[in-house]
């Protein structure tokens, strides 16, 4: 850097990668690549296992069984990324053994990563970077993932669970007093709760807090006092403690988030509890939120100075070229299991008809630049990206730089979810700016 006190970084959404990139994608992968290489730190969240397939799919997957093969990750490479996430609800799609190689190829190869690890203190831990002097520690956590792939400390006699970096929350839906005067009559008339009831006596499980009334699984709010979602007190406090401790040991934090959850009724809606993490996290001293899960762009916030990418889409979509699924899926579906995984993903999507791959919204993204002089943001720059969408074969799902009318839907996309934020932003020679 011609200046050491300015920091450069890129970061990319949800890098679904499982295949192959074509010589015919050649130049477009130099376009994305300039654009990535321009940072000193380069960020993707790996939304795949890097392993040999062999070894034993999970009962449960993140959606889809998400896998590709060490000799086809060293085209991912070709990005120049130097940091990969892997905390996502992909990262035990093939149990520990997909998780820990997916570990071991990244260290194989000399990459930074975090969010995962062979117990929670390995899982919660930052990624460390040196640029110039400057360490830039980066921490990533989900708040998508199954009970079972949620990492475990060690103790003085038991070892720790290989797993991911979560974080949790509950769902509060608001209802009035009547609707909940109700709900407890159809609770009581069918038995609904007893089984829960008698486990609260036993001591097994927590009785509901005042002005929460849980029917089923599910926790009604009838007197207000609570957002739709709110963060575990825990699971919070204890990344925020990561934050705190990571700022004290190194200049720079950073914290990329995986969520999928909605707001009320739309993938664009930021949920509450990811807004609370967000801004949380920023007062614990990041200086960026990079997030991702959701396979469309969110708002982007400038909250205290510091930006707050709620969800950069899908840097990377190949959803469709999944080369090998379980027999769980084919099952699922109403498949014999020994059909290919083509077949079966074309009869989950009706033939291409529905599902993610059949709406241009899941391929759009952009790619962030910012500048930090010390810790203050002085520059920030996004590179509009479309998927492949309209391309076929092997180019679909691979990122291509969106100029003209592309730009500007997507620069409109971002106007539209991202002024309520108040943020401000122009459109200059198929580049995304922001005002600061």
């Amino acid at each position: 850097m011609s200046n050491k006190n300015i920091l450069k970084i890129t970061a990319t959404g949800d890098a679904l990668f499982v295949a192959d990139i074509p010589s015919e994608y050649d130049s477009d992968l130099s376009v994305i690549s300039s654009f990535i290489n321009k940072g000193d730190v380069k960020i993707t969240n790996l939304e795949t296992n890097v392993e040999k397939f062999g070894d034993y799919p999970n009962a449960y997957s993140g959606g889809t069984w998400i896998n590709v093969e060490p000799h086809v990750f060293d085209d991912l490479t070709k990005y120049g990324f130097n940091y990969y996430g892997t905390a996502n609800n992909h990262c035990l799609d093939y149990s520990y053994h997909g998780l820990l190689s997916t570990i071991s190829e990244l260290d194989k190869t000399n990459l930074h990563h975090s969010g995962t690890g062979k117990n929670m203190e390995e899982a919660s831990a930052p990624a460390v970077i040196d640029v110039d002097g400057k360490k830039v520690a980066i921490l990533a956590v989900t708040a998508e993932y199954n009970e079972a792939s949620k990492a475990g400390y060690q103790t003085k006699t038991l070892k720790g669970r290989p797993g991911v970096n979560y974080v949790g929350f509950n769902t509060y839906y608001p209802i009035t007093p009547e609707m909940e005067s109700t709900l407890r009559e159809i609770a009581n008339y069918s038995y609904v709760n007893s089984y829960q009831d008698i486990l609260i006596s036993e001591g097994f499980a927590l009785p509901d807090e005042d002005g929460i009334f849980t029917f089923g699984s599910l926790k009604f709010c009838s007197n207000g006092s609570k957002k739709r979602t709110e963060l575990n007190k825990k699971d919070k406090e204890r990344i925020i403690n990561d934050i705190k401790n990571a700022k004290k040991r190194y200049d720079v934090v950073l914290v990329l988030t995986h969520c999928h959850d909605i707001g009320k009724t739309s993938h664009e809606e930021v949920p509450d509890y990811l807004e609370e993490l967000s801004r949380a996290c920023i007062d614990a001293g990041a200086s960026a939120i990079i997030g991702g899960g959701t396979h469309q762009l969110r708002p982007v916030e400038i909250y205290k100075g510091k930006p707050i990418f709620y969800s950069l889409g899908d840097f990377i979509y190949q959803g469709m070229r999944v080369p090998l699924l379980p027999a769980d899926f084919m099952i699922k579906y109403g498949l014999d299991i020994n059909v290919s995984a083509h077949d079966a993903l074309m009869k989950r999507s009706q033939n291409g008809k529905i599902g993610l791959q059949a709406h241009k919204c899941n391929f759009l993204s952009a790619i962030p630049y910012m500048e930090f002089d010390g810790d203050k943001l002085i520059k920030l720059t996004l590179l509009p990206t479309n998927a492949g969408f309209d391309r076929q074969g092997k180019l679909n799902g691979l990122p291509y730089h969106a100029k003209g009318e592309e730009a500007k839907e997507i620069f409109d996309i971002l106007t539209r979810l991202s002024t309520p934020y108040g943020t401000k932003i122009k459109l200059e020679n198929d580049l995304i700016e922001f005002i600061l």
